[in-house]
């Protein structure tokens, strides 16, 4: 049973599905940009999934509470993201018929918009834990000194917080470009899907 004939048995003929078919819209690909980010919320999913394992790895060998709470933080957010991500992709997933095309682009839209906005927003209180527990960690095994010891010099703190000016907005920067990249073109396109949707009304 064809896609059309589905939504009739379901809804009657859905006005949104015609302007689908009909020769004037016939370059739009409303499902593509949906296919794609699916994809991409599994294999992100799955990947920080991994990375948190890796999380789990450099605790058990560096005992240290100061390298335990800054990686215990990356790692609550790894597995936060990684949460978030897989709800997005079953409820993409698990469209309903009671709506109509356009209703459900709509829906999808705001939703990945707002995944996006979140997963930059926090990820932006991560990255001094992140970059904190690194300069420790590194400063200590290239030393060969006690964490205590080693951030005892004002130097040292000096030291950090410059790597933190300059690793955090560095870091901001890189992951938004990286979202807009990989993902917001995707965004980009289910948008403009949206808009033919409504001028062809």
């Amino acid at each position: 049973m064809s896609v059309e004939e589905t939504w009739r048995k379901n809804e009657g003929i859905d006005e949104d599905l015609s302007l689908l078919i009909r020769g004037g819209v016939s370059k739009l690909n409303s499902k593509d940009p949906l296919i794609k980010m699916r994809q991409l919320l599994l294999w992100g999913s799955i990947l920080g999934l991994l990375v948190a394992a890796v999380y789990v790895v450099i605790i058990a060998m560096f005992p240290l509470w100061q390298v335990t709470l800054c990686m215990g933080v990356v790692f609550i957010y790894t597995l936060w993201a990684s949460f978030k991500s897989m709800v997005l992709f079953r409820e993409m997933y698990s469209s309903s018929l009671e709506h109509s095309l356009l209703e459900e682009l709509e829906s999808h839209y705001s939703k990945l918009k707002k995944w996006c906005s979140i997963q930059q927003e926090v990820a932006v209180f991560v990255y001094p834990a992140s970059a904190t527990g690194g300069f420790m960690l590194g400063g200590s095994a290239g030393s060969g000194k006690s964490i205590d010891e080693l951030m005892h010099k004002p130097a040292m703190i000096i030291a950090l917080l410059v790597t933190l000016a300059i690793l955090v907005p560095i870091c901001f920067y890189v992951t938004k470009w990286l979202t807009r990249k990989f993902v917001g073109k995707y965004i980009d396109q289910l948008g403009h899907n949206i808009d033919a949707l409504k001028s062809n009304k």
